[in-house]
């Protein structure tokens, strides 16, 4: 709150209040990404090619469906793009 003189506090409030911002900000832009990929799955689920990596056609393992039911590819293809 500021206060008589317009000042919102010291600078280690405003330092704080600028990390918790910028904090928030990212987690808003980690929920957009995952909830898009999360709707991107329901359509493939609709399409018939849930559960074929769209890099090399082949089947996801039940286990990396498991672990991450979103995933758009195979542990090999995700990999080899990480490199």
């Amino acid at each position: 709150m500021p206060g008589a003189g317009g000042s919102q506090g010291d600078f280690a409030d405003q330092a704080n209040s600028d990390t918790e911002a910028e904090l928030q900000f990212q987690l808003d832009q980690t929920d957009g990404r995952l909830l898009r990929a999360i709707e991107g799955a329901f359509v493939r689920v609709k399409q018939g090619t849930y559960g074929v990596c769209g890099t090399c056609g082949h089947p996801i393992s039940k286990a990396r469906l498991n672990a991450v039911p979103w995933t758009r590819h195979c542990r090999d293809c995700k990999e080899k793009q990480q490199t």
